[in-house]
């Protein structure tokens, strides 16, 4: 039963217009821009400029893809999608988990289209490289799926989009993920460290320059997880004992 609802759940994000436009095509097209804008030189760490951007884009694309699942969530608990299913031999536990892999599946073809657009355009990687980044961020995409389970079991089916939306503008220029904190005030780079955008991006980023800090943000992402976890199992079960 959840590998059918699972399987249903992908075709019908996938089908959407809006997945290839918006979930998709603006991140790749964020990328092209702000590629054009900083260009392409080697920093002090040795890293050319353009990758950075490119897992900046990555990472702000996969996280945004797995935030908006949350307004899927909020419409079907105001359609009363919810209280079907509890007619069906799914539990909640099932429910919870094909939302997170659902949200998990949104994030993969963001990368993809951006990792690809970036091969075309000559980042020097290796191949181990690509593979690698690739795993990561993906892996560290999954607290913004939870993230997004909860923001839309507390939010209702017409707002939830525009708050994820509102919300995803602080992660991504915070986070880094837009503009390089090298070159925003310095309250902002502090500020970043208490975001989970600027983890996700050490997470790609630290393992191409050899730095020491990649458990750091795998522990910090961490809780990120398991805090919102937490609110989603409380605020799920509080919904269905009301249905």
């Amino acid at each position: 039963m959840n590998t059918t609802y699972l399987s249903l759940e992908i075709k019908r994000i996938v089908r959407s217009p809006q997945f290839t436009i918006f979930t998709i095509g603006m991140p790749v097209a964020m990328y092209l821009l702000f590629g054009a804008i900083f260009g392409d030189y080697v920093l002090d760490n040795g890293l050319h400029s353009s990758t950075q951007t490119m897992i900046g884009m990555a990472a702000y694309g996969a996280s945004g893809g797995a935030l908006f699942t949350g307004t899927r969530v909020a419409q079907e608990r105001t359609d009363g999608w919810q209280r079907q299913l509890r007619l069906t031999p799914m539990r909640g536990a099932g429910y919870l988990v094909v939302k997170v892999a659902s949200a998990m599946a949104v994030a993969l073809p963001v990368l993809l289209a951006i990792f690809f657009v970036g091969f075309l355009r000559g980042e020097p990687l290796t191949m181990a490289e690509w593979g690698r980044q690739l795993v990561f961020l993906w892996a560290a995409t999954l607290p913004f799926a939870v993230l997004g389970l909860a923001i839309g079991l507390f939010g209702k089916g017409d707002t939830v989009g525009a708050v994820t939306g509102a919300l995803m503008m602080p992660l991504g220029m915070l986070g880094g993920l837009w503009i390089p904190l090298e070159i925003l005030p310095g309250w902002m780079a502090t500020v970043a460290h208490f975001v989970p955008t600027y983890w996700l991006r050490r997470v790609g980023l630290d393992p191409l320059i050899h730095a020491s800090g990649t458990w750091v943000a795998v522990l910090v992402l961490a809780g990120w997880l398991v805090v919102p976890a937490l609110v989603v199992v409380h605020r799920f079960r509080l919904d269905t004992a009301r249905l």
